[in-house]
């Protein structure tokens, strides 16, 4: 029988919190920022929310910046600016597809600042000064760096519909996705506090293959991070928005190729509703079994990382802003509780015995009390295929 496979938890949906109790935020509608927005407006917040993930017993953090960045916020407006006070800033067109730089809306520089304020924001989290002891001294971070379609207006990481053109190739994503993580790799302090850096809700196969090549040139030696992709699966066919397949996925996320490529330390899929999980990570399973060989030991494999939604049935829409209940679902009834099934889906996955690992955490729609409850679900399952890291 294979060892048993460590658990790690994730935290949940950071953006769906804050909309929720007690938080109840309205996040602007002429901001593309939606929960990084609250670097501008209430960073205290922020650290609230990480904190109660932290209590509910997540033991890896992601930062608030899965929709952040230089272009979204140049297209946000100051809060309080004076046009009159700052006649003086250079009008900016470094990037593709933007119009000029305005006065009251942040340069690059105030935008990289504000972006790595998330990362010590979430460090801080497990070690809240209210409480008499470290919520979790092993308590990790991970940089979330969402879909380049995240950070569209409307966000478009679930039909994977990039625009301009240049943003449907892979030299293209490259680019973008360089650009933005070296805002956080060329500051020590902030890269020291990164544990993971994990490439969110990619819904296009050209952006997997980009990612690669930027943690291939930045993920040096002497400097090696642990990261992962993960990828959207909203059709019922279980294939990306672009149309690839979850065969397809995986083995381009595997797949070396020389120094240009490096395989990630996790794989998997999140913001994907958790009735397609199981079958999802069997066609990963699969597809990795092809790449990886047949006889090769849980200790080559990556781990596995997935997030499914909490939303029960209910579908976001980007146009509207609201979450939408799927008629033929609300019919079926009162569904299974998600933390009840997902340690199903978990148990089943561990037997095969098949990955290094699972991180495994929540999307939309999932709360700390979601993550609280999967703890507890998961200590108290008893299980001999798997075991809670922390706890």
């Amino acid at each position: 029988m294979s060892a048993a496979t460590p658990i790690r938890l994730l935290d949940a949906g950071l953006g769906t919190t804050l909309e929720s109790p007690p938080h109840n935020a309205k996040f602007p509608t002429d901001t593309c920022l939606w929960s990084s927005h609250f670097l501008i407006t209430s960073p205290d917040t922020l650290r609230r929310v990480h904190e109660a993930f932290a209590e509910g017993g997540a033991d890896v953090l992601l930062t608030a910046t899965y929709q952040a960045s230089l272009q979204g916020f140049a297209a946000t407006k100051k809060p309080s600016t004076s046009r009159s006070a700052r006649r003086d800033i250079e009008e900016s067109t470094d990037q593709e597809g933007l119009s000029n730089q305005k006065d009251d809306t942040y340069t690059s520089q105030e935008a990289a600042a504000l972006m790595r304020t998330a990362v010590p924001l979430a460090k801080q989290a497990f070690f809240s000064t209210d409480r008499t002891t470290k919520t979790n001294v092993r308590g990790q971070v991970a940089l979330s760096l969402g879909a380049y379609g995240a950070t569209m207006q409307p966000s478009t990481e679930y039909s994977g519909e990039y625009k301009p053109e240049s943003m449907q190739t892979a030299a293209g994503l490259y680019s973008w996705h360089e650009e933005r993580l070296r805002i956080f790799k060329d500051d020590k302090a902030s890269w020291n506090d990164v544990d993971y850096v994990s490439f969110e809700t990619l819904p296009v196969l050209q952006e997997v293959h980009a990612v690669k090549r930027v943690m291939a040139k930045h993920n040096c030696a002497e400097q090696t991070k642990p990261w992962w992709i993960s990828c959207v699966f909203p059709n019922d066919d279980l294939t990306l928005p672009d149309g690839s397949s979850a065969e397809a996925v995986v083995e381009a996320m595997l797949q070396t190729s020389g120094n240009e490529d490096q395989r990630p330390w996790g794989i998997g899929i999140n913001c994907t509703d958790i009735k397609k999980l199981d079958r999802l990570i069997l066609k990963y399973e699969a597809a990795a079994q092809k790449v990886l060989g047949r006889e090769t030991s849980s200790e080559h494999w990556p781990w596995l990382v997935m997030y499914p939604d909490g939303a029960q049935g209910s579908v976001y829409n980007t146009e509207t802003g609201e979450w939408e209940m799927d008629p033929k679902l609300k019919a079926q009834g009162p569904q299974i509780p998600w933390h009840e099934e997902l340690t199903e889906i978990i148990t089943k996955t561990a037997e095969r015995g098949r990955w290094k690992g699972i991180l495994v955490g929540g999307c939309c729609k999932t709360t700390p009390d979601s993550i609280r409850k999967l703890r507890l679900q998961l200590a108290s399952a008893n299980s001999d295929v798997f075991y809670l890291e922390t706890g």
